[in-house]
């Protein structure tokens, strides 16, 4: 099966490319830069270009069967929301026409994505600290999240807490659409969750908090 994936460089991206790859997929993914993918870039099919780049992004998503994203605003310098909303208008546009249903992006736990949530103290810091340091961030990814909705996509929406290197007790990960378990993840956890959904329908059309085990 071959997958696409958009931010693969990434701090998450490497580790969700890894574990694809461990996973017997085949690779298309987007960059800016070939030489960040170090060891993988002899071992995936590349596009030079950006998200920004239509033609580019096209190019990298036909063909397969599932695409996986973890592009998002950075927190240094995240610019216009409305950017990202229209970015995901149009990747949306251009998954529907060519016929790729299966859609992972990733989110954050800091924004809604669901009825009836639990807002505990542990999530509401977060979300003020974002609000914070990085409003946009947390406003991009909540248009996302609302054009997502208004899809016919089969998306899965992952939110997770702050992602770490740290190894946690407790084993893998824990999903669920109301609470947050935790307010930390491993960055390897997170990206078995995440390579898991291609096939998974657990997900399917909801928007998950993923956080460490306990």
């Amino acid at each position: 099966m071959k997958i696409a994936l958009l931010g693969s460089t990434g701090f998450l991206g490497r580790e969700v490319l890894k574990k694809a790859l461990d996973g017997g997929y085949k690779i298309k993914t987007l960059v800016r830069n070939p030489d960040k993918l170090g060891n993988f870039k002899n071992r995936v099919e590349y596009v030079k270009g950006n998200v920004n780049e239509t033609d580019k992004l096209e190019e990298t998503v036909s063909g397969t069967e599932a695409v996986i994203s973890m592009v998002g605003p950075p927190m240094k310098n995240p610019g216009d929301p409305q950017t990202y909303k229209a970015a995901m208008e149009q990747l949306v546009v251009i998954l529907e026409k060519n016929n790729i249903r299966r859609f992972i992006h990733i989110g954050g736990a800091a924004h809604s994505g669901g009825e009836n949530e639990s807002w505990f103290i542990g999530r509401r810091i977060l979300r003020l600290v974002l609000s914070i340091i990085a409003r946009p961030v947390l406003v991009a990814k909540h248009l996302e999240w609302e054009v997502l909705k208004k899809s016919d996509l089969d998306y899965t929406l992952v939110r997770p807490p702050g992602i770490m290197k740290k190894v946690f007790k407790g084993k893998g990960t824990v999903a669920d659409e109301k609470n947050l378990p935790r307010t930390k993840v491993n960055v390897e956890d997170l990206a078995v969750f995440i390579v898991e959904q291609i096939n998974s329908n657990e997900w399917i059309r909801k928007a998950p908090l993923v956080a460490a085990g306990k």
